[in-house]
């Protein structure tokens, strides 16, 4: 088994009148696939939110711990923000501000959520690769490589989003995404609002690239068929109640 990128124990998010995230616990290994499941409302964004240290509930965090192995296995970045609410998560938030961007970098449901519409697909790459430890020796080969991985022309650096098609937009968002090399993509449901043949390309192309990359994967999704074709592990979410199991 690869190294563990993410440990959470436990986790426990509360709004006001009810309980969001009750006791869920997992891991997420480095180069596998783990798919995080359950039905409409289970929280599994909130879930993967919280893996990110993004968390804006009232009262919110109330229980769990959460660890990034690879960086310190003694750190637990939930210590003194359990019960805290709102204050002790803006600190959280900003205390592990580095940490989004370049351990971990998210994909949401929407590639017009994941791209800035003023500011081309080259500019974005080129924000999202200074999040490196190491820069590349030379910026426009290495936009040129990851625009050839996810494939898509070299024209596309000069495009707008706007410009782009659907998938061609999922794609960029990907790139942007494996961009700053991170340890971990976590990607919420990237089969939203497309075609099921262009749906079963894009999440195979995020798997490959991920492995390419050397990146682990948490995948949200609510399709049977992808999970059980594409995950290595799976987090299922029953309601409050969080389960852990690995696909056969």
């Amino acid at each position: 088994m690869s190294e563990p990128l993410v440990v959470m124990d436990g986790l426990t998010i509360r709004a006001p009148t009810r309980t969001l995230v009750e006791g869920v616990s997992f891991t997420v290994h480095g180069g596998r696939v783990t798919a995080l499941v359950g039905p409409s409302g289970a929280g599994k964004s909130l879930t993967a939110r919280a893996v990110m240290c993004v968390l804006d509930v009232d009262p919110g965090l109330v229980g769990g711990s959460l660890r990034y192995p690879a960086l310190d296995p003694n750190v637990d970045w939930y210590e003194g923000v359990r019960g805290g609410g709102m204050s002790a998560q803006q600190r959280l938030l900003a205390r592990t501000r580095h940490l989004r961007g370049a351990y971990f970098t998210y994909s949401p449901q929407a590639a017009s959520s994941a791209l800035n519409p003023g500011r081309t697909i080259g500019r974005q790459l080129t924000m999202a690769i200074a999040r490196r430890q190491t820069p590349p020796d030379n910026l426009g080969a290495e936009i040129r490589r990851i625009l050839q991985q996810v494939g898509l022309q070299p024209w596309a650096a000069g495009a707008l989003p706007g410009e782009l098609s659907g998938g061609m937009a999922q794609r960029a968002a990907l790139a942007i995404a494996v961009a700053p090399k991170p340890r971990l993509v976590i990607a919420d449901e990237p089969e939203t609002g497309l075609d099921p043949v262009l749906r079963r390309a894009v999440v195979e192309l995020l798997v490959q690239v991920c492995k390419d990359e050397g990146a682990g994967l948490l995948l949200i999704s609510h399709h049977k068929d992808t999970v059980k074709r594409i995950a290595d592990d799976v987090i299922q979410l029953r309601g409050q109640h969080g389960e852990t199991g690995g696909t056969a």
